[in-house]
């Protein structure tokens, strides 16, 4: 069972008489909160700053921020295109069956019905339509779903932006610290990790270039039959990735769940959108509230904790983390690039906000 710190939150046993092996008991002072529900208030208004602090003057964590906003607009720009072809397809389809209809129609029906038909002026009407239509349906569909893709996309680049962050803090990233396996330097990682992937993609290349039945498979089949052999061959190597493996599934599982829940609660908001002129603000107002709080999931799960620590931690500091969602959700307002700045300034800074709440209180039994 997990024993949080009541510093930095990760596992200090009760037994242990040494002072904790990743703060030493003695955090660094920006990370020193201040006790009391007033002084937690503070700290959860603050935290959105703090977080947007941390990214501008932290190196190393702008890059991890790219990744998934690259994919989640490429996801949207993807649906977008869909969409258009598919309304496009429709109008094709809706003028073969007017070309149909043609021989059954007299006088100046007929004339206007060619005219329609035929006519450029007509035909960039209904494309303009069809993009207008597809443009639309993005949007709306963007408006609920863009904050949720991305967090679900962002969740392992998330954890890795903290883990530098804690680095800092810290001396070293205390996970890897804690859990890395030894007997591999950071460069012996990479090159590993670049021959298997360089074999696998040599061998679906082999199977694209040979073009023949089946070829696609059994290249890939060997690409992935190299990477086994490398595996083998190198034990450390295997060691390292099957711990790099665990920690980014754990990773991805908690993104998953707190995407859940996000989308959950903001299913139970829909209705909200169908109010008069405030019905969007307070659409976004849940959606950022939501997403804020659900990104605390990362740290928590940096850190092991179970469901029972997580539930107790957020139940005894209401004031601070209400906070904290209520600052996060108004970036929400925005939409698009609301969650765009949002999410990542709402991740640092509530790993912020969680290094400073002090949670002596965990420590105890349940």
């Amino acid at each position: 069972m997990i024993a949080p710190c009541p510093y930095c939150g990760y596992d200090w046993p009760v037994s242990a008489n040494e002072a904790c092996a990743t703060c030493a008991g003695r955090p660094p002072q920006s990370l020193r909160g201040r006790r009391g529900g007033w002084g937690e208030l503070q700290d959860g208004l603050a935290a959105l700053l703090q977080g947007a602090r941390l990214l501008v003057t932290t190196r190393g964590t702008k890059r991890w921020i790219v990744p998934p906003a690259v994919c989640t607009f490429a996801a949207f720009t993807a649906l977008s295109v869909w969409l258009y072809r598919t309304v496009m397809h429709w109008l094709e389809r809706g003028r073969e069956l007017a070309l149909e209809q043609l021989p059954e129609l007299d006088g100046w029906e007929r004339a206007l019905a060619e005219w329609l038909v035929d006519h450029a002026l007509s035909l960039a009407a209904a494309k303009a339509s069809a993009f207008l239509i597809a443009t639309s349906l993005t949007l709306l569909v963007s408006l609920w779903a863009f904050s949720l893709l991305y967090e679900l996309l962002a969740g392992p680049f998330l954890d890795e932006l903290q883990g530098v962050l804690e680095s800092r803090w810290f001396g070293a990233d205390p996970r890897a610290a804690r859990e890395r396996p030894v007997g591999l330097t950071g460069v012996e990682c990479a090159l590993g990790t670049l021959a298997c992937v360089g074999v696998i993609a040599a061998g679906v290349t082999l199977g694209l270039w040979v073009a023949r039945p089946g070829s696609l498979l059994y290249g890939a089949l060997a690409g992935l039959a190299a990477c086994a052999a490398i595996l083998f061959c190198w034990p450390p190597f295997r060691r390292w990735l099957l711990w790099r493996a665990r920690i980014e599934l754990r990773t991805v599982l908690a993104s998953v769940q707190a995407t859940a829940l996000s989308g959950l609660l903001l299913v139970f908001a829909l209705p909200v959108l169908l109010v008069p002129l405030v019905g969007h603000p307070l659409f976004a107002l849940a959606a950022g509230f939501t997403t804020a709080l659900s990104l605390l999931d990362i740290p928590m799960s940096r850190r092991r904790w179970s469901i029972g620590t997580r539930w107790r931690f957020l139940s005894r500091h209401p004031l601070a983390l209400v906070a904290f969602g209520a600052t996060a959700a108004l970036g929400y307002l925005l939409p698009v690039l609301g969650p765009l700045v949002v999410v990542p300034c709402a991740s640092a800074g509530g790993l912020w906000l969680l290094l400073r709440i002090d949670k002596s209180a965990l420590r105890q039994a349940p």
